[in-house]
């Protein structure tokens, strides 16, 4: 029964990757040039258009990223793998490797997070009730995602001690917009960019991040998708990874927007790292563009799995033109690009951004609710939630 249920899995699965092969165009000079974007007059800091290569494709003397995103809490089960492939780890410029945490709050430690805001790492919002109803997030209204991310973004400066101003990126729970009211929503509360939109028809070779001036202009994997402009909102396009396997003789092709979501998981150190390094080329040896590597921790908690993982992170290190960022390092690259030596002499980015507040971290105890929090700063009254971030006493 499990077979057969797994056999239709897959067949399912082939029969969506050749529907979306007929939906989507390749990616080619006709789809980079009709889009009504000119690059002449879309211009860096706060514009670029879709299909665009910095200094205009010169790939050879561009910097290769590859750019880390955890989502959900950060707790006592994920923060020890956080340090130990993240911890005092520099990239071959000398600057120390960062990621982008999205980050959601309940069972969230605002202690931890102060930690990896503190060693250079991006804290973004993924949402306060991370509420498990995808129709609910693509149905929810614009006052409905104001109230999950900016109070989000509210939690974690206060109790984290972050400033707001550097909580600049979002991602949607389960990767679900409702289009237009989530776009509008970031782009009415100077959010500066998003990674919720995946990608597969742009995989070969992959998207650069773009504006979305002239709209939305990747393929829409996980509908609503924005209709409207949004001029100097960035998209990250969560290009697709693909993992083949060989399940009853028969090669299949699986596409996931987050490698953990490929299937079925590598079992073996090597197997682990092959799969990474064999959709890192596909970047590395086209275009460019900014390698995504995003995962939720639990992945990592085979042994096997994170070995292999750690040694690919340890191979990009190695490399003189590769460097492991966060988001806003890339963003902050597309707003000024430079050439690649240019690039390795620039001060380190962790260290041009405002500090975080000193954490004392105190364990809140909301009977009412059974749930513990660790703040940075004294407890406050009620819970933090929706519609009362801060926790205060209301009327």
């Amino acid at each position: 029964m499990i077979f057969k249920t797994f056999l239709f899995t897959t067949l399912l699965v082939g029969a969506f990757a050749n529907y979306i092969d007929d939906l989507y165009p390749d990616y080619s000079e006709e789809v980079l040039t009709g889009n009504g974007c000119d690059p002449s007059h879309c211009l860096a800091p706060n514009c670029s258009c879709f299909g665009v290569v910095p200094l205009k494709g010169d790939t050879k003397n561009l910097p290769q990223f590859v750019v880390l995103t955890f989502d959900d809490a950060v707790t006592t089960l994920n923060i020890n793998t956080y340090r130990q492939l993240l911890k005092a780890k520099n990239n071959s410029n000398g600057c120390p490797v960062s990621a982008t945490f999205f980050v959601s709050h309940e069972y969230n430690d605002y202690e931890f997070v102060n930690e990896l805001y503190k060693q250079g790492h991006d804290i973004a919002v993924h949402s306060i009730t991370h509420e498990s109803s995808t129709e609910m997030w693509k149905t929810a209204s614009l006052s409905r995602w104001k109230e999950e991310m900016t109070g989000m973004r509210q939690i974690l400066s206060k109790f984290g001690l972050i400033p707001s101003s550097e909580i600049q990126g979002h991602r949607a729970p389960f990767l679900q917009s409702s289009g237009d009211s989530t776009f509008e929503m970031l782009k009415e509360n100077q959010f500066v960019y998003d990674s919720s939109m995946p990608s597969r028809a742009f995989m070969d070779p992959p998207a650069w991040p773009y504006t979305l001036d002239h709209g939305f202009l990747q393929d829409c994997q996980i509908p609503p998708c924005p209709k409207s402009t949004y001029p100097g909102l960035w998209l990250f396009p969560m290009v697709q990874w693909k993992r083949t396997s060989v399940i009853r003789n028969e090669v299949i092709d699986f596409h996931c927007s987050m490698l953990d979501a490929c299937t079925p998981y590598p079992t073996t150190a090597k197997e682990t790292y092959a799969y990474m390094m064999d959709n890192f080329e596909r970047h590395y040896t086209g275009n460019k563009a900014p390698f995504p590597v995003f995962l939720h921790e639990a992945w990592l908690r085979d042994k096997n799995r994170l070995e292999g993982f750690a040694s690919f992170l340890d191979a990009m290190r190695q490399k003189e033109d590769v460097f492991i960022v966060s988001m806003r390092e890339v963003l902050e690259y597309m707003k000024h690009p430079v050439k690649l030596e240019e690039y390795k002499s620039q001060k380190c980015f962790a260290s041009t951004r405002p500090q975080a507040g000193e954490c004392k971290p105190v364990t809140c105890n909301f009977r009412k609710r059974n749930v513990f929090m660790k703040s940075c700063v004294p407890c406050p009254k009620r819970y933090p939630w929706l519609g009362n971030p801060e926790g205060q006493i209301q009327q």
